[in-house]
């Protein structure tokens, strides 16, 4: 065979070789098209899941509700005109400290004690004063001796006057004589009156150290209580001196608990609606849900720069026990007068109209609680502007639906918002 012909035979079978080789091999455009449509249809399957999923949560999810409170009614709420905000003050207060310098000797009452006026309280040490008493009373005693003596000699002198003036008359004594004796009465009387005068200066020096000594011992000014102690046994003290920092010299801090009153700051813009003998209504936080009538006494005629506001006194009508100075409290000022019995008819329970509905031939609210809502039972009393005032119903606070349609059943789990949102 020729070597060309050799060659071509050899070229034609390794072409026959390497096209069946090519047949062996794998496609892989077809199986990444497979791959595709596999994801595809994975994927479509986890979107149809999850918009069922979805589906199922939005279908049978708690019905949104919105929930408003229970509100008690604040007596005199409907007569108000406007309210403010405010402090108890003792209208009789005072810093009880000593007249005199001193070492304090003993304090004889305790803080919250009740005293009487001219009570002793406290007594300083007198020892100074007492011996300032001793040696006035001796100055005195000696001031009596020398106007009695005095008075001897004037007497004597007075006498001399009389005879001599009696001898010259009847030419018996010269005329010389007559005024040597006349001279000698007038120095007599001279020195009685500044020896009387001695004695009176003595007298009022005896009355001054007494005085002084009597400021040793301190009294209460007024019948009141102890509020504060301020000084210790052996403090030495001065008269108080009080200033807007400090209180220096005091011994005790004493009020009169029945001269309460509230100083409420009221708005400038709002102030001239108030009059003295307006009848005002005291909430005080240290007594929630009582209430106490009191009267419009003062409208200072000032007003603070710093917060636009000025002060009214209003003073109670009635008896404040327990009530103590610094409570916060919050004045109503109304339109027009209340009484007590009004008072108590008028704190009644409110609930938004909307919130109130007849079930089974019964007037109910729905309370929320723990993410539900139950039917409770009301006694319905009487419209007042957008609300419904309540012989009885929840308490105050409790949260209720707000336009609970027919759907809404007792027990049914909801979601609530707040009202307004």
């Amino acid at each position: 065979m020729e070597p060309s012909q050799a060659r071509r035979e050899g070229w034609m079978a390794e072409g026959d070789a390497g096209g069946r080789v090519s047949e062996l091999k794998i496609d892989r455009s077809r199986t990444e098209g497979t791959r595709r449509r596999r994801k595809l249809l994975i994927a479509l399957i986890v979107v149809l899941l999850l918009l069922g999923a979805g589906l199922a949560w939005f279908l049978t999810r708690p019905p949104l509700v919105r929930v408003a409170q229970v509100r008690e009614a604040r007596p005199g709420e409907a007569a108000t005109a406007l309210s403010a905000a405010g402090y108890v003050v003792a209208t009789r207060e005072s810093i009880v400290s000593p007249q005199i310098a001193g070492r304090l000797n003993e304090v004889l009452v305790e803080e919250g004690e009740q005293v009487e006026q001219g009570q002793v309280l406290a007594t300083l040490a007198d020892s100074d004063q007492q011996i300032a008493v001793q040696r006035a009373e001796a100055a005195a005693l000696a001031a009596v001796a020398q106007l009695s003596a005095a008075q001897v000699q004037e007497a004597d002198a007075s006498r001399t006057l009389v005879r001599t003036r009696t001898l010259a008359q009847n030419r018996a004594a010269t005329p010389e004589e007559l005024d040597s004796a006349r001279a000698a009465f007038n120095a007599a009387r001279a020195q009685r009156q500044a020896a009387s005068a001695q004695l009176a200066e003595a007298r009022r020096a005896v009355e001054n150290a007494k005085l002084q000594h009597s400021y040793t011992v301190i009294r209460a000014p007024f019948t009141g209580t102890i509020s504060r102690k301020l000084a210790d046994e052996g403090a030495v003290l001065a008269p108080a001196v009080i200033t807007s920092e400090a209180n220096v010299g005091g011994i005790l801090e004493m009020v009169d608990l029945g001269s309460l009153a509230v100083d409420a700051e009221v708005s400038e813009d709002q102030i001239s609606r108030v009059e003295v003998g307006q009848q005002a209504l005291v909430f005080l936080e240290a007594f929630p849900g009582k209430v106490f009538l009191a009267t419009t006494g003062l409208v200072r005629p000032a007003i603070d720069r710093a917060t636009a506001t000025g002060v009214v006194r209003v003073e109670f009508d009635q008896q404040t026990e327990g009530v103590l100075p610094d409570m916060a409290a919050t004045v109503s000022f109304l339109e027009h007068k209340v009484t007590e019995r009004s008072l108590a008819e008028e704190a009644r329970l409110r609930v938004p109209i909307s919130s109130v509905v007849e079930r089974d031939g019964r007037m109910v609210v729905f309370v929320l609680e723990d993410g539900r809502v139950f039917e409770e039972p009301v006694r319905v009393e009487r419209r007042v502007d957008s609300e419904l005032s309540l012989v009885s119903g929840p308490k105050p606070g409790t949260r209720i639906a707000l336009d609970p349609g027919e759907e809404l059943q007792d027990g049914q789990r909801v979601r609530a918002v707040a009202e307004g949102t």
